[in-house]
């Protein structure tokens, strides 16, 4: 009883903290050093706590009960040379205040994802092994600061700005955090042959997204003429969410050299609701005259309007199917191959429904409180995961793996601070795990290589008069390590 309540109190802990390093898309690359160190080809081998993330029917093969935790460290090197301009009829480009031809890099943080789960074997049906384990199945963390409030534009635009404390200091961020909380249990059949797993999960989905949008001046000329022709709105959208999802797979075992096994995940949508705070920066004229009880005065009166309301958006999670391969040559040499199909093209970005406002005031209402959309046309990807372990004796077990990841953002014109989803990225990893007693200590260390994107052009596919997509020079590269420990009893 010592030992369970233990495992709660470590599991309800890692709970509490946040982060996250992402697959294609806002996927989570994985948990556990074992299947780390392997590149994620684990489902065929699942044989410790972390095969409620990959494939839980592994439970029904474990020979003791146990519990463990997993932490993620890692830093995001991303970088960003905004090319956030357009061309007038005489061939000139301007913008509207974004730093262009500055290379700028995400806010620097080492993030952290934990994980954590309980194996027990219960006289339930013969025996059938269940697990709890909580863990980040969705996950995406950046921040930018990419608008340049010192510059000749805004001093041309809107004087009054300068230095203003109004103006959030975070211009681009994407904040995501799905939770699962996860009951699994599996069972062994055709006489220890063949096991079959699921788990049930509840959803907690929190949100974080800071964007910058360029509206058009809904007003006439000359009010809206250049450098007005363009009005900066932020938005900061907090909100949470809840939801379910389903988790299955089988393990065979053909013989004793080779298992194989088959996954499928299916997240149901989250809907998210929470908090909005507007912040337009309003141009200022003094040569443009209107009159005073004309809704034209927000426009040249320089104001920095800021006003609240409630927001809804759905989170379309993507469905899963995978496939895993475990073959052992020697007794002390697995290896393994994985390879996941993701419906990516689900996921069609976020679309943010405004209402209960407070503070906005009767003047121009309507454009001030229309809806944002932040669409994308993303495509299913797949993944291939190819690993590697072997026992040096009974103390130490050494791993090494890698993978090709496909981006579904295959059209670069989408592209956003939000999401640096660059192309297909490959992820390198190498280290160990100790085992000392009935102890298993492991640390992995890992680094993800994205391609080069240089994005021209602004677009607009869905002709709502908002640009959609940030042209810019792109690079990333991610470094994670990732410790771990398990017990069994």
């Amino acid at each position: 009883m010592r030992t369970a309540r233990l495992a709660t109190f470590v599991v309800a802990l890692m709970a509490l903290m946040t982060g996250g390093l992402y697959a294609s898309g806002f996927e989570n690359t994985g948990l556990g050093t074992t299947a780390r160190g392997l590149g994620g080809a684990f489902r065929a081998v699942a044989n410790d706590w972390s095969a409620a993330y990959y494939n839980p029917a592994g439970y029904a093969f474990l020979a003791d009960n146990q519990f463990g935790g997993a932490l993620a460290l890692f830093n995001l090197r991303n970088e960003i040379t905004p090319q956030y301009v357009a061309v007038d009829d005489f061939g000139n480009e301007y913008g509207w205040g974004i730093a262009n031809g500055q290379t700028l890099y995400n806010y620097h943080r080492v993030l952290n994802n934990p994980a954590g789960g309980l194996v027990a074997r219960m006289p339930v049906w013969g025996e059938t092994v269940f697990g709890f384990s909580i863990f980040q199945p969705f996950d995406y963390s950046i921040v930018w600061r990419l608008y340049a409030m010192e510059g000749s534009f805004m001093r041309a635009y809107n004087p009054r700005v300068i230095g203003s404390q109004e103006i959030p200091s975070d211009h681009y961020r994407n904040d995501l955090d799905v939770v699962a909380f996860q009951f699994s249990a599996a069972h062994e059949f055709m006489g220890e042959k063949l096991a079959v797993g699921a788990g049930l999960q509840l959803l907690r989905a929190d949100l974080w997204y800071d964007d910058l949008t360029f509206r058009a001046n809904p007003r006439s000329s000359p009010i809206s003429d250049r450098p007005r022709d363009r009005i900066p709105e932020f938005t900061d959208n907090q909100g949470v969410g809840w939801g379910f999802g389903l988790r299955g797979g089988a393990l065979y075992k053909l013989n004793d050299k080779i298992d194989l096994a088959i996954t499928a995940y299916m997240p149901f949508d989250i809907t998210v609701k929470g908090d909005t705070r507007f912040t337009f920066i309003m141009p200022q004229s003094d040569y443009v005259t209107v009159p005073s009880d004309s809704p034209d005065t927000l426009f040249v009166n320089g104001q920095i309007k800021t006003f609240t309301s409630d927001f809804e958006t759905k989170l379309k999670l993507p469905a899963s199917l995978a496939l895993g391969i475990a073959v052992r040559p020697t007794e002390r040499l697995t290896i393994a191959l994985d390879a996941e199909y993701t419906l990516w093209s689900h996921y069609d970005g976020l679309a943010f429904e405004y209402s209960a406002f407070n503070g906005v005031g009767d003047v121009e209402t309507a454009w001030h409180t229309q809806n944002l959309i932040e669409p994308v046309e993303w495509d299913n990807a797949g993944k291939v995961a190819l690993g590697a372990m072997y026992d040096v004796g009974s103390v130490f077990t050494m791993l090494a793996g890698g993978s090709a990841d496909q981006s579904p953002a295959r059209d670069s014109r989408e592209f956003t601070p939000q999401f640096m989803d660059l192309g297909t990225k490959y992820g390198f990893n190498v280290g160990g795990t100790f085992h000392i007693n009935q102890w298993d200590l492991g640390i992995i260390t890992s680094y993800f290589d994205y391609p080069d994107v240089d994005l021209r052009g602004l677009t607009d596919p869905n002709a709502d008069d908002i640009f959609d997509n940030f042209p810019a020079q792109y690079k990333a590269a991610t470094y994670e390590t990732v410790v771990s420990f398990g017990y069994r009893f």
